[in-house]
């Protein structure tokens, strides 16, 4: 039996936690992926850099968007805060397919920006994907860009990338076995 206090280490509740987790998964119909993703959206990740006004609080804002990969539905929920001023035309978009600090091409609306969205608030929605945009999703290649009028090419920006899952339990419990048999 396993004593819990503070000298436990990672190892020893990954040898009760992997197997419960992994009968889990297992056990789980053999349906639709569902792939989640969260992620900053912040002033640093913007290209180009953003004029922030001295003496504001710095905008930020964090996404989260499931898609759901038999059907290739995308929902999403864009939390932001504290813009230099309303989301003014083009508005607030997914683009791709671009890595971290390139461009690309809009792929979906979140707002138009007509009317103006207020410089806190949350963006919700929800849409059907093509084959090759879902791609561009699954492997990091989408960011959220949000405008506003002091800035036009986007004010706060996040890289979309899908959250660590099973697959990383599984890994930090192969490195705790790896270190055990040393």
């Amino acid at each position: 039996m396993v004593e819990w206090g503070t000298n436990l280490t990672l190892e020893e509740p990954m040898r009760y936690v992997l197997p419960i987790v992994a009968g889990v998964a297992l056990a789980a119909p053999a349906s639709a992926d569902i792939v989640h993703f969260s992620f900053p959206i912040e002033v640093a990740q913007a290209n180009p850099a953003p004029t922030i006004p001295a003496g504001v609080p710095i905008p930020s804002g964090m996404g989260m968007v499931t898609l759901v990969t038999d059907t290739n539905e995308i929902s999403w929920v864009i939390e932001y805060e504290n813009l230099t001023g309303d989301i003014v035309s083009p508005g607030a978009h997914f683009h791709g397919p671009a890595g971290p600090g390139s461009n690309a091409g809009i792929q979906i609306f979140l707002s138009t920006g007509n009317p103006s969205e207020p410089p806190s608030g949350t963006l919700a929605g929800g849409a059907v994907l093509d084959d090759q945009q879902e791609a561009d999703l699954l492997a990091g290649l989408w960011y959220v860009n949000i405008h506003t009028a002091l800035n036009g090419s986007g004010e706060i920006r996040g890289q979309v990338v899908p959250n660590a899952g099973i697959g990383a339990l599984f890994a930090v419990a192969g490195l705790g076995a790896s270190r055990r048999r040393r």
